[in-house]
């Protein structure tokens, strides 16, 4: 388990992802502690290994592309959220 410079628990898998892409893993450790653990979050609510490989997949990307928007721009309190 990795730990963020914030304090956000990070599960192993989504560590080894973050940690292979170094963009990632800066874009990562400079978001909000919230931000973060809404991506832990994320990544553990994809129904069973296979959705959850694919967030994994996609998590480099996604978080380099992040950025933070008033929610009600998106109407949820964050764009991984459903509202």
């Amino acid at each position: 388990m990795m730990i963020t410079d914030k304090g956000v628990a990070v599960p192993d898998d989504m560590a080894t992802v973050l940690q292979a892409d170094q963009g990632a893993l800066d874009a990562f450790q400079s978001l909000r502690p919230d931000d973060q653990q809404v991506y832990v979050k994320w990544v553990g609510a994809g129904h069973g290994a296979d959705a959850r490989k694919e967030r994994l997949a996609g998590l480099g990307e996604h978080v380099k592309a992040y950025q933070r928007r008033p929610a009600e721009e998106h109407g949820s309190p964050h764009p991984l959220q459903d509202v």
